[in-house]
């Protein structure tokens, strides 16, 4: 049962936002909020990964450790 539960905990669960190349700024930084994040872990993401274009919006580094 160990193994079972170690296996759980190593779990990725990445939520990927995509803008393309164009200007998406309210939704990067609506992303980047803290209850965003916050919900996300509560809900059992482990990694967040934005993907930007010519936007002027720089979202924070965050990196959760569970």
């Amino acid at each position: 049962m160990g193994d079972i539960e170690e296996s759980v905990k190593q779990e990725k669960k990445v939520v990927f936002v995509t803008v393309g190349t164009t200007l998406f700024d309210a939704l990067v930084r609506t992303v980047d909020t803290k209850e965003v994040k916050q919900e996300l872990l509560r809900n059992g993401y482990t990694h967040l990964i934005i993907q930007m274009g010519r936007g002027s919006y720089t979202p924070a580094k965050v990196f959760f450790f569970i």
